[in-house]
């Protein structure tokens, strides 16, 4: 026999839309419903509300969401060949041995601490790695493994000409008996870096413009929109699979950052060609996407 009414269920829905960031409990005792929190939990699965951590996304202001809507409105047109032409670029921190992946494992009851069924942890203590590369639906740049602390506009500069200008470099290389010369402008690539501080200086602008890179406009507050975000989270977690494969735990020491160095850009090499020509592909529909959301978050 269905312990609530219509009514009931009624009470329930609207107590919990608005009280939707509080615990299932104290939604029941505020609906002033003599039921479970199992009975609460059945029947707002039946109208698809249920339980979801929270994401984590970047906190938009108004201006924030007006910069996305006319970045998206500005490319709309853009077809997948015009995006393959943007270079893409980030930074990343990379935790050595450790697994972002959320594991889920079948096993039998009374079994946890078997030690297949574990998600092992180092006592070493936490080991970071900072990364920065580039590429494009073209090709993959060049990433490169820095050096601990944060990045200034010098180390930036650095960073430049030995990623950024090195790739560049190689689209613009004629090819053998070829006597034109390839001139660097909006329709051969465009660069696409974010607004940390240190990319907008005035040395990091003046060297920009002498090698004649174009630079697109980005929104702040936009991580998502950039498609490196999905290739930072597949060379996560190779580097990992290769870490645990060759490793007992993490080590800070210089022997063993070459190692991880090596390692990274051995997993940057192996790349999956057909998820970077996806995420380019993607490009169009994201455009839209923000379009459809008036510049705030898209599900991406």
């Amino acid at each position: 026999m269905r312990k609530t009414t219509k009514e009931d269920e009624r009470r329930l829905i609207v107590t919990t839309k608005c009280n939707y960031d509080k615990p299932l409990s104290d939604i029941t005792n505020l609906s002033g419903l003599n039921i479970s929190v199992t009975t609460a939990t059945r029947r707002l699965k039946e109208v698809n509300l249920i339980s979801r951590y929270k994401r984590r996304k970047p906190f938009l202001k108004l201006k924030h969401k007006k910069a996305q809507l006319e970045w998206a409105q500005n490319y709309k047109d853009w077809t997948v060949e015009d995006w393959k032409k943007v270079i893409f670029s980030d930074k990343c921190l990379m935790r050595v041995g450790v697994d972002l992946h959320r594991q889920c494992v079948i096993r039998p009851t009374g079994a946890a601490l078997e030690e297949c069924y574990l998600l092992p942890t180092f006592k070493s203590g936490r080991v970071t790695i900072m990364i920065w590369a580039c590429f494009s639906g073209e090709r993959n740049g060049p990433i490169l493994v820095l050096k601990q602390g944060g990045i200034s506009s010098d180390e930036y500069e650095e960073i430049l000409y030995e990623g950024l200008l090195s790739m560049v470099e190689d689209i613009l290389k004629a090819p053998q008996d070829f006597d034109t010369i390839t001139v660097a402008d909006e329709n051969t690539f465009l660069f696409m870096h974010d607004n940390a501080p240190y990319h907008k200086t005035a040395a990091i602008m003046e060297l920009l413009r002498e090698n004649n890179i174009p630079v697109m406009i980005w929104p702040a507050q936009s991580p998502d929109l950039n498609p490196i975000e999905n290739l930072w989270h597949d060379l996560k977690y190779h580097f990992y699979l290769k870490f645990r494969a060759l490793y007992s735990s993490p080590s800070s020491s210089q022997d063993a950052f070459e190692k991880y160095r090596a390692l990274i850009q051995e997993c940057w090499a192996e790349q999956n060609q057909e998820l970077i020509q996806s995420l380019i592909q993607f490009m169009p529909k994201c455009c839209q996407a923000v379009i459809d959301a008036k510049g705030s978050h898209i599900k991406y």
